[in-house]
């Protein structure tokens, strides 16, 4: 994800949330603020994200670089005073708006003509001292620019294509918690570049229960994702999301493989189609996590995967198939009519 950020408060809550996107791997630009000012002739972005107080400037500015979409951090009295300017700028762009959680019910009494639907929540932690990818502002802006990207593209729900990630995109060597330590399969690149080809998401679903046990930390955890991205992207492949369950298997919580927690968010933020769509990893549980959902479950033979064929589990249905790798699903599935 390419983003534009149009801030005046260089250490703002917007300001830090985007040096925490920075730090997951994505592409931030910077306009307004900071030592790495943007020469918007040359960045070309997806989303324009501003704490400016009117948005006819961020929405110029995001057109320069592209952008179609724009998430802005609102207050309740900017936007009491907003006039036919700033609501036509609003809506030139696919908008998204964040508001503090101290305001949501100003906004809800009276949202002066913005629609709710496009208003999201900023977390109810203070901004952190130094950029940290794992503070929950990043989490909350993160997913507000996929969401906007996504309803931009397509009002239609498009199918996914679920993937693990240990086993399944990279080797899996144990709680890996080293960025240096994550290397791609052969033929990962290419085969996500055929799934893209053929219509569907990429979405990253990992369950990463060391955090959980405390062998390493959650910003450990993004890192080594945002070391995923930044190697796909150099071989041409950006993911539409990445979502990760930090949980140990015996904390009950919901996002954690098999249950479909993270499945159904990335539903809702990404504007996707549960039973159109499929889940390829090595291991039953991502198998499991997609018939839950109504979606396509199949197993790869790396990783855990051979091990896993030979010892089915008791209750849940077989995968809808098997295959041998990443490239070997990609064939299958670019040859695989969708569901309707």
């Amino acid at each position: 994800m390419r983003v534009l950020i149009q801030t005046r408060e260089p250490r703002g809550r917007l300001a830090m949330a985007a040096r925490g996107l920075e730090l997951r791997g994505h592409v931030v630009g910077w306009s307004g603020a900071g030592e790495k000012t943007a020469q918007l002739w040359r960045f070309r972005a997806e989303v324009v994200a501003t704490d400016e107080a009117r948005p006819l400037r961020p929405a110029f500015r995001g057109a320069l670089a592209g952008a179609r979409c724009l998430v802005a951090a609102l207050s309740y009295d900017a936007v009491s005073r907003w006039g036919t300017a700033e609501h036509w700028a609003w809506s030139t762009l696919s908008p998204l708006g964040l508001v503090e959680p101290s305001e949501a019910g100003a906004f809800q009494a009276a949202p002066h003509g913005l629609v709710l639907d496009r208003l999201g929540l900023w977390s109810d932690d203070a901004p952190p001292a130094e950029p940290d990818p794992a503070h929950p502002d990043v989490e909350v802006l993160e997913r507000a620019c996929e969401r906007a990207i996504a309803r931009h593209r397509s009002r239609a729900p498009r199918p996914a294509a679920f993937l693990d990630r240990d086993g399944t995109l990279v080797p899996d060597t144990g709680y890996m918690h080293d960025p240096n330590d994550l290397a791609l399969f052969p033929g990962t690149a290419e085969a996500l570049r055929t799934i893209a080809a053929a219509g569907y998401a990429l979405v990253v679903i990992s369950n990463q229960a060391g955090v959980g046990r405390g062998l390493f930390c959650l910003t450990r955890a993004y890192e080594v994702m945002a070391r995923l991205r930044i190697l796909l992207r150099e071989e041409g492949v950006e993911l539409d999301a990445v979502y990760l369950c930090p949980h140990r298997p015996d904390e009950g919580c919901e996002c954690r493989k098999p249950r479909t927690a993270l499945l159904e968010r990335a539903a809702d933020d990404l504007g996707l189609a549960l039973r159109r769509s499929v889940m390829v990893g090595d291991k039953w549980i991502d198998v499991e996590a997609a018939h839950r959902v109504g979606a396509v479950g199949v197993l790869v033979r790396t990783g855990y995967g051979r091990e896993e064929e030979t010892h089915p589990i008791e209750g849940w249905r077989p995968a809808d198939e098997v295959c041998e790798d990443l490239p070997a699903f990609a064939r299958w599935l670019s040859q695989r009519p969708q569901r309707d």
